[in-house]
């Protein structure tokens, strides 16, 4: 049996140690491994953020996906959206629907929270999660991300 819950805390994530775990696949899956101080570094200042939110998917009490996510206001939104920073689902478990429930629930979130737009990003040679996006109802626009490293 499956449960979706918000990760609200520090405390409520370190309970949940098989995230981190989660978390470290999805980073190498996309080419850009970690370690697990910065994983914890990134999560310890995404929790102080008030913006900042993770959902976590669970079969049978083993964290299988999540959602991170951040609540925006914009001109083109003309209010508030979600920007979905990382949406994954454990290899194993992946084409078993378990995304689709995990976006549901943030769409109902969203809905109970007027937020108006979800938005995020996919690579372009990422044919399946584009697919599932659109199976969401999403639109795939062709825009160019530009990006600047600022230094510390």
């Amino acid at each position: 049996m499956y449960e979706v819950k918000f990760i609200n805390s520090m405390d409520e994530f370190l309970d949940a140690t098989q995230i981190i775990l989660l978390l470290k696949d999805q980073m190498e899956y996309i080419g850009s491994p970690k370690t697990n101080e910065q994983l914890m570094k990134t999560i310890q200042l995404a929790f102080k953020q008030e913006n900042a939110y993770l959902l976590v998917i669970s079969d049978n009490s083993h964290v299988i996906g999540f959602a991170f996510f951040n609540i925006a206001i914009g001109m083109e939104s003309a209010g508030k959206y979600l920007w979905l920073n990382e949406m994954h689902i454990h290899k194993n478990y992946r084409s078993k629907g378990y995304g689709k429930i995990l976006f549901e629930e943030m769409r109902k979130w969203c809905e109970e929270n007027q937020v108006v737009r979800i938005m995020g990003m996919a690579d372009d040679s990422e044919e399946r999660t584009k697919n599932f996006y659109k199976q969401q109802g999403a639109e795939i626009y062709k825009q160019d991300i530009i990006s600047f490293k600022l230094k510390k």
